[in-house]
């Protein structure tokens, strides 16, 4: 069944895009069945290292293998995945062509949590980059091909020295192949470790994104389609985090113990530098895009702790923040469609004509700031435990981001629903909207309230991670 929920958006993509009279109802179908597999795997899973897992030769010759399994983290984001891509292809207001990007850029992120050969993942990693572009080519804003520059370069660029560093960790390593199983059996040490640990770091830190790798960023959300999808699939793409935790510390430990220090610091200040910039965002989606790397500097906060609790509260977080932040995304794009802008300064007053809107756009916004009881604040909550046992002083740097997200959050949305209203009516939510409402706001409830659900599969993870320290947590 992972073979069928891993190819199948793929193949509707491709089918929806060759076929565009097929429309959002062909779209909507595919993502529904293809949420509906990751429902199944993740309530068959009982808790192994790599469930429903399958090796074919590829190059046996080169020691590469399709291979695929999920863990608690991958099925994790899987669902994630999954459930925003039915999200977004049912709410947003874009082409048939969009939705199919959006399908087919699903498979390739799906791969990325599923691979368990460090080529596949490489080769996903690197092809989920192609719909990425096109969205923004073809539908982007008037100043999309600097977006698209920017955004291919750093990508690009910053893969080379990984790929680099995929090939010392098996040769230099002595593993027989690409598997996870036998890279892990062949850890790098000294020299070569701190070197090739380091290629990884670059390539991932673009794709967290983290500070100071995080520029390009905010032109490509303000130059994406003003609808949300992009910018939705572009927070799903954050998946330096995941990368980490699976690939690149296991293979290479000596060599994140040499970096460990500068990256705590790093993931730290730049939580609360990019938090400080959200307050002076000219519009939404550059706040949201500051606002993402503020959350994904907690989060490799407690990553890069190296503890149970940092890093099993970075796996939530950064799972719950790819369904709130993507969720936001689509709120403003619906935002847009009633008012013909994204910027901040301008006061609309929009309480008084979508009470509906106004609501829900609050609970998501609570969800992003972590207030207890939903989504965001579980994760946050065990990264700054985690943190504390390493550091004090930057978790305090941590805590100041996250309680300046309130404050650059709320003072957005008050100017956009709170102060006088603007003299022309605009209709509230609609059914197929309602349908949104209904499923985010359900979906950020049950990971607030009922964490346990997804964390008694990330605690054996995250304490597997802490041994590589020497530590159970």
């Amino acid at each position: 069944m992972i073979h069928v929920g891993l190819w199948l958006p793929l193949l509707a993509g491709l089918l929806l895009f060759m076929v565009p009279g097929l429309g959002r109802a062909f779209a909507t179908l595919s993502a529904a069945v293809s949420l509906l597999i990751a429902v199944v795997l993740f309530v068959g899973y009982a808790g192994e290292a790599a469930a429903y897992a399958s090796q074919i030769p590829f190059l046996p010759e080169a020691g590469v293998y399709y291979a695929v399994g999920l863990d608690g983290a991958g099925l994790l984001l899987w669902l994630a995945v999954s459930l925003v891509v039915l999200l977004g292809v049912w709410v947003a207001d874009v082409p048939v062509r969009f939705l199919a990007l959006a399908l087919m850029m699903q498979t390739g992120l799906l791969g990325i949590f599923a691979a368990q050969d460090l080529v596949l993942f490489y080769a996903f990693f690197e092809a989920t980059l192609i719909p990425a572009l096109l969205m923004l080519w073809f539908y982007g804003g008037p100043d999309r091909l600097r977006a698209i520059y920017t955004f291919a370069l750093f990508t690009l660029v910053g893969s080379l020295p990984m790929l680099a560093s995929i090939f010392a960790v098996r040769f230099l390593g002595g593993a027989g192949s690409f598997l996870y199983s036998d890279l892990v059996a062949h850890p790098l040490s000294g020299q070569t470790a701190v070197l090739a640990f380091l290629g990884f770091l670059i390539a991932l830190a673009v794709k967290t994104p983290l500070f100071p790798l995080h520029a390009w960023l905010p032109s490509f959300h303000q130059q994406n389609h003003p609808s949300g999808l992009a910018d939705a699939m572009g927070t799903l793409y954050k998946v330096g985090i995941f990368a980490l935790f699976k690939w690149a510390i296991p293979l290479m430990p000596e060599g994140f113990r040499e970096w460990q220090g500068l990256m705590l610091f790093l993931a730290a200040f730049g939580a609360l530098y990019a938090a400080w910039l959200a307050f002076s965002a000219p519009d939404w989606k550059t706040l949201l895009a500051y606002a993402g790397v503020s959350h994904m500097g907690v989060a490799a906060l407690g990553l890069f702790s190296g503890n149970m609790e940092g890093t099993v509260g970075a796996l939530y977080l950064l799972g719950a923040s790819m369904v709130y932040g993507s969720a936001m995304f689509l709120f403003v794009g619906l935002v847009y469609k009633r008012t013909g802008s994204l910027e901040v300064l301008p006061v609309r007053g929009l309480a008084k004509h979508t009470p509906a809107l106004y609501v829900l756009g609050m609970f998501l916004l609570m969800a992003m700031i972590g207030l207890p009881g939903l989504s965001g604040f579980p994760g946050e909550l065990m990264v700054l435990l985690g943190a504390y046992q390493v550091s004090p002083w930057l978790t305090f740097l941590a805590f100041l981001a996250v309680i300046a997200a309130a404050a650059y959050a709320l003072t957005a949305y008050q100017k956009l629903f709170q102060e006088t209203p603007q003299a022309q009516a605009v209709p509230d939510m609609d059914t197929r909207e309602w349908g949104f409402a209904v499923v985010a706001v359900g979906v950020l409830l049950l990971m607030g309230l009922y964490p346990k659900l997804f964390t008694v599969y990330l605690e054996p993870l995250g304490k597997a991670f802490a041994a590589l320290f020497g530590g159970a947590s």
